[in-house]
């Protein structure tokens, strides 16, 4: 790439290796990490490297934001490696990010899974853990997805039953 001066050569560099090192500081903390694509992993390190942004109103906003959107992008799997990646670089975030997902994860049965708003309410009130199971869930990809599929075919069967 050419640039005018040396000095934007060596920002260019400087830059590189900078994401570079973000990168790797995030692959190491998890061997699932390594199948992410590498614009998501991009995205979530520039998630967690804006905790505490003067543009939200809450320091974890910026991981809250990018969870909504990998909701919205039907990547669960990458909801909750973010979700372990924020853990790990801002665990007192951790449980305030967490106690945020159950509604992200209720919009997203309504949005991407066809779930009836009326069927999610009452499988709520006769499934009051359902919120502590997901959480729960939160630190292994895999059983994350499973337990929000699972969900998503228990309130259909219980709407289907009435």
């Amino acid at each position: 790439m050419w640039v005018p001066t040396e000095q934007d050569a060596n920002d260019i560099r400087n830059l590189a290796a900078d994401r570079r090192a973000k990168a790797k500081a995030l692959a190491g903390l998890d061997e699932g990490i390594k199948s992410m694509p590498p614009e998501t992993l991009h995205r979530i390190a520039e998630a967690i490297a804006s905790q505490g942004s003067a543009a939200y109103t809450t320091p974890s906003g910026p991981v809250l934001d990018l969870l909504t959107k990998l909701a919205e992008e039907d990547d669960l799997a990458s909801f909750s490696r973010a979700f372990i990646l924020l853990a790990r670089a801002a665990p007192a975030n951790a449980a305030f990010v967490a106690g945020a997902v159950p509604a992200k994860i209720s919009n997203f049965l309504i949005k991407h899974r066809n779930v009836k708003a009326t069927a999610l309410i009452k499988w709520t009130e006769s499934n009051p853990d359902w919120t502590e199971e997901l959480k729960n869930a939160l630190r292994d990809p895999d059983l994350f997805v499973r337990v929000v599929e699972d969900f998503a075919s228990a309130i259909k069967q219980g709407a289907a039953a009435h």
